[in-house]
């Protein structure tokens, strides 16, 4: 007698084809909603007496802040969504040629980062302050900024009133680019799983000791180490899945969801971004995290390829454009569109944030990007070889029989 598969236990026997390019749409997808989170939670007012005097109810206007608050979780989902990316495309390469380049790897992200990162740290330092007189970021923000150590400033001095303000996390980023193939050349990429666990454990017996001695935000959110739940869980996601996407029902994928985007708004409602609470905060929006990409990883994702979803698949592609760019258009329009209604000025905030990536994206992002296949790693003949340790240690003993 058969029984039903759960919803969400297999895997699809479809494994992706390890010497084609790794590319998922609904990834891209996932990213605009990422920054999306992100944009309105910068967007909307904190102030409860915006809503009040709307005509809204103290309840709904207390679920109303908590939606805004949880928009910030959209970082951990960033997180997430990149170590698990890193990680794939580091043991695809490594099962292609029993290794993985850890200079060319960090050529790579250099040209996928740094010039646009670069270009609006100058800006911010040269060109904002003109047209927005309220920025404020002073010379120990542009130096850690630069050295991609600005989280740890920001922990400690708070998040600068800047329009680069945002870009703390690319610090976070780039310090998880430099140390995990270090990490994995070390320890070797079977252990992948035992680093996560550890990197699991690290940051809640981080989150544990700073509820102790009574750090506050942005001491936390800020923290590298105490923000490495959502980095642990898509790393082990990726080592996990292996290359397969997972085989979820319909029903299962809108669960995971509600489920997500759920565990953010009471995470937001109930818990804090430091205190006792905080050692919960995190580990459960990484959770979600890591649900809402499972829920949307998928082999088929041919409706994307169609508009208008397309279009969402776009403004993914270029969100790292408009992570950067949005809190500046909040900052201008907020400031030059005084005339406007609140909800206008949003709206041409966003369509504002969407040219400038798209500009970006085309004449600043894009030459840097054809630059990176001269250090993408290119895969060997397909003649059924296993290249990897393990496949040279049975084509050897086959050989010598």
């Amino acid at each position: 007698m058969r029984y039903p598969t759960p919803f969400f236990t297999r895997l699809s026997s479809a494994k992706v084809d390890s010497k084609r390019t790794f590319y998922h749409p609904e990834l891209d997808a996932l990213r605009f909603v990422a920054f999306l989170a992100v944009f309105m939670h910068h967007a909307l007012p904190g102030d409860a007496r915006v809503y009040l005097d709307k005509g809204l109810s103290p309840a709904v206007t207390e679920w109303l802040l908590a939606a805004k608050e949880a928009g910030a979780f959209g970082l951990d989902l960033f997180f997430a969504l990149s170590a698990y990316l890193i990680t794939e495309l580091l043991l695809r390469e490594y099962k292609n040629r029993g290794s993985f380049s850890v200079s060319a790897f960090y050529v790579r992200r250099a040209l996928r980062i740094w010039p646009l990162y670069f270009t609006f740290l100058a800006l911010t330092v040269f060109v904002v302050p003109t047209i927005i007189p309220a920025e404020r970021f002073g010379p120990i923000y542009i130096i850690s900024f630069a050295l991609f150590f600005g989280n740890w400033v920001c922990a400690v001095m708070g998040i600068p009133f800047s329009v680069a303000g945002p870009l703390w996390s690319i610090s976070v980023e780039e310090q998880f680019y430099i140390g995990w193939p270090l990490l994995l050349r070390f320890f070797g990429m079977s252990r992948i799983k035992q680093l996560a666990i550890a990197m699991l454990i690290l940051a809640i017996v981080t989150r544990v000791l700073l509820a102790i001695i009574g750090v506050e935000h942005p001491g936390v959110w800020c923290n590298t180490i105490a923000r490495l739940d959502p980095i642990a869980l898509g790393a082990l996601l990726a080592f996990s899945l292996n290359g397969r996407a997972p085989e979820i029902k319909k029903l299962g994928r809108v669960v995971m969801c509600m489920f997500a985007f759920g565990a953010w708004w009471l995470a937001a409602k109930f818990l804090g971004h430091d205190g006792p609470t905080s050692v919960a905060t995190y580990g459960l929006s990484a959770l979600a995290s890591v649900v809402l990409l499972m829920a949307v990883l998928t082999t088929e994702a041919l409706l994307l390829r169609v508009p208008p979803l397309s279009l969402v698949v776009y403004l993914g592609r270029i969100s790292y454009g408009l992570y950067v760019f949005h809190l500046f258009a909040l900052a201008l329009v907020m400031q030059r569109a005084v005339a406007l209604g609140f909800e206008l000025r949003v709206l041409l905030a966003f369509l504002l944030t969407v040219t400038l990536a798209a500009i970006s994206y085309r004449w600043l992002e894009q030459p840097f990007l054809k630059l990176k296949k001269r250090f993408s790693y290119r895969s060997p003949p397909d003649d059924g070889l296993d290249r990897s340790p393990r496949g040279r240690d049975v084509k050897s003993k086959f050989a010598t029989s």
